[in-house]
C-alpha cells in the first residue's frame, strides 16, 4: 500500500455538508437549484440560541448529518472533522481531548481534563463518559480557547459541546442496518411521538460490533474488538410557550477488547541490576532497536552499547519475538484482553419564560463503571495481569437566568455546584518473569491498592454584552469558583510479603490519610465585537479560565510512598488568551469564511512524565511546567452550485513549553546510574522549547458533497471528506521514539434516497480510511522505555440501509 503524504494530498479539498434524510418530501431539482444559499447554524455557546456568525468567538460546528455521512460514531473520530480537536485515546478509561495542542492528560481519576465535555448542557467529569456510540446527534460544537465564564469547570483549553436531538411533537421513526470488514454490524433505531398536544418522547438505540483490528499472534485471534449497546430516551413536556421539560434517560454497555495496544518503539534502558542479579539473570549487552519513524531512523550500533532495551530484555527471557513492524498492528499475548464499562444518566432540564426573561435548570446524575482485565506486560510471558477498576459517580445542578436581548444591554446570571466521587482499585496479579521486566513489581505476588476522590465544586457567574452602538459590542463576562476535594490513597502491599533483600518501598504498604485541598479562583472575560460591513464581524477577546488542581490517586507503586505524600498533590493549571477574529459571509450566505489567531499562556500545566525511583522509572502525575500555545484558524464553507458544497477546516498551532523539567530522552542516554533525585543517566533536564505532546503543528480536514435528482422523489448523494494532521510527540521530553507520524484519512461516501409519501429508502455505500493508512493514536510508555501505541483503525468497507417512516 502506497501511502499519502501532504503534498499529494491537497486536492483533497472536501468535507461534508447536510444531507436531509428527514419524513418531508424529497427536494426537487428546482427546489435544490432555489436553494443555493448555505444552511445557518446555531449555537448556545453564550448559552443562548444565536446564530453562529453573530457570535464574536472561535467556533467549529458538525452537524449530525455530517456525522452520519462520514460513518463517525465515536469520540476518538471526531478530529478527522474538528482539526484542532485532538482525542488520545487507548481504551475508555485512558482518554482525553486537547483543544489548540492544551489538555492531553492521562488516566488518573484525581485530575480532570484541560477541555471540558458537555453533552446535553451536562458537564462530564471524565473523557471516558463519552466513549459511547455518538446515536442521534443534533450537533457538535468546538469552542476553542478558555471558556471559564460561563461553561465553568475545568475549561482552560476550550469546549466540546455535543447536542443530540429533541423529541418533536409528530412522528418520525426510523431503523438502520451497517455491514462492513471485519463482521462489523451497526443496528440503530428510533421511535419519535406525540402523545398528546403537551408531550413527546423519543427512544434511540444501537448495537455495534467490530473483530477488531490488531492481530494476536499466540492464539491468531483479533483485539480491538468492540462489542457496545446502548439507548437513551427522552420525554418532552410542553405544556404552554412558557415553560418546557425535557428529561433524558440513558443506559451504555461495552465488553471490549480496546486497549490492545501495539509495541511501536524500543528505547535503551538498562534494569535494574541489583534485582536482577538477585533472581539469577544478569543485563547484557544488546543494541537498541528504534521506532517506526523511518525517515528519522538511527542505524544500529550508533547508540550507547550499554544499554538494553525491553524487547530484547523479554526476549532473553523467553518471551516470541515482538520486533513488529508497528505498521501491521500485531501483538503477541497470552493473557486475556478484556475492558467492560457500564454508564447510567439521568438529566432534566426545565426552561420558563418569564415576562421575556429565561430561567434554566439543569440536573443531572450520572454513574461510571470500567472493569479491565489485560495483559499489562504485552508478551506472552507469565509476568503482570490486571488492571484499575473505576466507579465513578456524579452530580450536577445549574441555574441560569438570561435576560431579553435588548438594544443596550442583557446578559446571562447563573450558579453551578458538581459533585463528584471516585474509587480506583487496582489489582496486578504477577508470574515468574514481572522483575525481570518491570524492575518494580515481584515475582508471583498479588499487589493492591485503592484510590479515593470527592469533589464539591460551587461557583456564580455572570456575563454581559453592552450594545454601544449599532456595531460595537462589548461583553464582559466573571466567575468565581470555590472547590474542594478530597483524596486518599491506600497501598495495601505486596502479598505474600517480600524478604527483606528485595523489598521496595514503590510497593510495600502506604497509606496518605485523608488529603484535602481548597480552591478558589476567578475566570474572567472581555470581548470587543465590531461589525465591519453587515456580514463582517471582527472581534478581540482577551479571557482567563483555571483547571482545578488534584491528587494522583494511583494506588499501586505510587511515587509518594517514596518521595513523599506531598509528592502526589497537583496545583491548578491556570491559563490567559488573547485572540482576534473575523466572521464573514458572502454571496448571499454562498459563502462562509471565518479565522482567527490567538495567543495562550497555561501556568502550571498538569500533565504525566516519568521520574527515576530506586533505579526504576516510575509514573508521576504533576505540573510539569508552563506552556505558550500560538496559531492561527480557518473555517470555509461554501456552495458551489445547487449540487455541490465544500467546505475546508484547517489550523496551524505552535504549542511548547517555557519552562519544566523530564527525563533526559533516550537517545541521550549514557549508562546505567543515578539516584531517586537524578534519574538516569544525565538525569533531568530543562524541557523549555520542547513541542507539546499530542499537539501537531498542522491539521486540516475538507471535504464536498454532490447530491442531485435523476427522477422525481429520488436522490442521488456522494460525499467525500479527508483529514490530515502533521507529526507529533507522546512524551514532553520529545524522544524520538515518542514520535508519533502524520497521517492522512479518507472517507467516502454514495447513496440512494427514495421517497414514498411518509415513507423513505436509503441504501448507500461507504469506507472509512479507504486508503488504509495506518496511524496511531496516542502512545504510553511503559517505564521502560518501551512505547506502547493505540493503532487506529485500518480501512473499513461497509453498506447502510435506512428506513424512515
Amino acid at each position: 500500500m502506497k501511502y499519502t503524504r501532504l503534498g499529494s494530498s491537497m486536492i483533497a479539498l472536501f468535507t461534508t455538508c447536510s444531507i436531509s434524510h428527514a419524513n418531508d418530501q424529497l427536494p426537487s431539482p428546482q427546489e435544490i437549484a432555489s436553494d443555493a444559499a448555505l444552511e445557518t447554524t446555531h449555537v448556545t455557546a453564550r448559552r443562548r440560541l444565536e446564530k453562529e456568525q453573530d457570535v464574536p468567538a472561535a467556533i467549529s460546528v458538525v452537524s449530525g448529518e455530517q456525522l452520519e455521512a462520514n460513518r463517525i460514531y465515536q469520540l476518538q473520530d471526531l478530529p478527522q472533522l474538528l482539526p484542532n480537536l485532538t482525542v488520545q485515546f487507548q481504551h475508555p478509561r485512558q482518554s482525553s481531548i486537547a483543544i489548540r495542542g492544551i489538555g492531553s492528560n492521562p488516566a488518573n481519576e484525581g485530575l480532570e481534563g484541560s477541555a471540558g465535555l458537555y453533552i446535553d448542557n451536562v458537564f462530564l467529569g471524565r473523557p471516558g463518559l463519552a466513549v459511547f456510540d455518538l446515536l442521534d446527534i443534533e450537533q457538535a460544537d468546538l469552542l476553542r480557547g478558555p471558556q471559564g465564564t460561563l461553561f465553568g469547570k475545568n475549561t482552560t483549553a476550550g469546549v466540546l459541546n455535543i447536542t443530540t436531538r429533541k423529541p418533536v411533537f409528530k412522528s418520525e421513526n426510523s431503523a438502520e442496518a451497517s455491514l462492513g470488514s471485519r463482521d462489523y454490524t451497526q443496528y440503530k433505531a428510533m421511535v419519535n411521538q406525540a402523545i398528546n398536544d403537551v408531550a413527546a418522547f423519543r427512544i434511540a438505540a444501537y448495537k455495534t460490533h467490530d473483530d477488531g483490528w490488531v492481530k494476536n499472534t499466540y492464539d491468531g485471534k483479533n483485539l480491538n474488538e468492540i462489542n457496545r449497546t446502548g439507548v437513551r430516551g427522552q420525554l418532552l413536556l410542553k405544556p404552554s410557550d412558557a415553560f418546557n421539560l425535557r428529561v433524558i434517560a440513558e443506559h451504555h454497555e461495552e465488553d471490549s477488547s480496546t486497549g490492545s495496544l501495539v509495541p511501536y518503539s524500543y528505547a535503551p534502558w538498562t534494569p535494574n541490576p541489583t534485582s536482577l542479579t538477585v533472581i539469577g539473570i544478569h543485563p547484557v549487552t544488546l543494541q537498541p532497536i528504534f521506532g517506526p519513524d523511518y525517515s528519522h531512523s538511527t542505524p544500529a550500533g550508533t547508540a550507547n552499547s550499554n544499554a538494553t532495551n525491553a524487547l530484547t530484555q523479554a526476549n532473553n527471557l523467553g518471551a516470541s519475538n515482538r520486533d513488529y513492524n508497528p505498521k501491521d498492528y500485531k501483538v503477541t499475548l497470552n493473557s486475556r484482553q478484556r475492558v467492560r464499562t457500564k454508564q447510567d444518566a439521568l438529566s432534566a432540564e426545565a426552561n420558563w419564560d418569564i415576562n421575556g426573561y429565561t430561567l434554566t435548570s439543569i440536573t443531572a446524575w450520572r454513574r461510571w463503571g470500567f472493569k479491565p482485565n489485560n495483559d499489562m506486560d504485552r508478551t506472552d510471558l507469565d509476568a503482570i495481569t490486571g488492571g484499575a477498576n473505576v466507579e465513578h459517580k456524579q452530580y450536577s445542578q445549574e441555574v441560569r437566568l438570561a435576560s431579553p436581548l435588548s438594544d443596550t444591554f442583557d446578559y446571562v446570571l447563573g450558579g453551578f455546584y458538581y459533585y463528584q466521587d471516585l474509587a480506583n482499585h487496582e489489582t496486578y496479579t504477577t508470574g515468574p518473569a514481572a522483575l525481570a521486566l518491570s524492575t518494580i513489581y515481584p515475582n508471583n505476588s498479588k499487589l493492591t491498592g485503592t484510590g479515593y476522590a470527592k469533589t464539591n465544586s460551587y461557583a456564580l457567574f455572570g456575563q454581559g454584552t453592552w450594545h454601544l452602538t449599532d456595531r460595537f459590542d462589548l461583553t464582559g463576562g466573571l466567575r468565581y469558583t470555590l472547590e474542594n476535594k478530597k483524596a486518599r490513597v491506600i497501598q495495601d502491599g505486596v502479598s505474600p510479603a517480600l524478604p527483606p533483600l528485595l523489598s521496595n518501598p514503590l510497593v510495600e504498604f502506604y497509606d496518605t490519610g485523608v488529603q484535602n485541598q481548597t480552591d478558589e479562583s476567578i475566570s474572567t472575560l472581555l470581548t470587543g465585537s465590531y461589525w465591519i460591513k453587515e456580514h463582517i464581524l471582527g472581534y478581540a477577546t482577551l479571557s482567563s479560565s483555571e483547571k482545578s488542581g488534584g491528587f494522583n490517586i494511583n494506588g499501586v507503586a505510587s511515587p509518594g510512598s517514596v518521595l513523599g505524600t506531598q509528592a502526589l498533590n497537583i496545583d491548578p493549571e491556570k491559563a490567559k488568551n488573547l485572540e482576534f477574529g473575523i466572521k464573514s459571509s458572502w454571496l448571499d450566505q454562498r459563502l462562509i469564511a471565518n479565522t482567527s489567531v490567538f495567543l495562550t499562556k497555561v501556568r502550571d500545566y498538569q500533565a504525566a512524565t516519568n521520574t527515576a525511583i530506586n533505579n526504576s522509572y516510575t509514573g508521576l502525575l504533576t505540573n510539569v511546567g508552563d506552556i505558550t500555545s500560538k496559531g492561527l484558524e480557518l473555517d470555509m464553507r461554501g456552495q458551489v452550485n445547487s449540487h455541490l458544497t465544500v467546505n475546508f477546516n484547517g489550523a496551524y498551532t505552535d504549542a511548547r513549553f517555557d519552562r519544566g523539567t523530564a527525563p533526559t530522552p533516550a537517545e541521550e542516554f549514557n549508562g546505567p546510574g543515578g539516584t531517586a533525585e537524578s534519574g538516569y543517566g544525565k538525569g533531568l533536564r530543562s524541557i523549555a522549547g520542547n513541542r507539546v505532546n499530542g499537539a501537531s503543528r498542522w491539521a486540516f480536514s475538507s471535504g464536498a458533497q454532490w447530491r442531485w435528482n435523476p427522477a422525481d422523489n429520488v436522490e442521488h448523494y456522494t460525499s467525500a471528506q479527508y483529514s490530515w494532521r502533521s507529526e507529533t510527540y507522546a512524551d514532553i521530553n520529545n524522544s524520538r521514539y515518542s514520535k508519533i507520524a502524520g497521517y492522512g484519512i479518507l472517507n467516502l461516501s454514495s447513496g440512494i434516497r427514495m421517497q414514498h409519501g411518509r415513507h423513505q429508502w436509503d441504501v448507500s455505500i461507504w469506507a472509512r480510511n479507504l486508503l488504509d493508512k495506518r496511524y496511531f493514536l496516542s502512545l504510553t510508555n511503559t517505564g521502560s522505555n518501551a512505547y506502547m501505541g493505540s493503532a487506529g483503525q485500518p480501512r473499513t468497507l461497509g453498506v447502510t440501509l435506512r428506513y424512515d417512516f
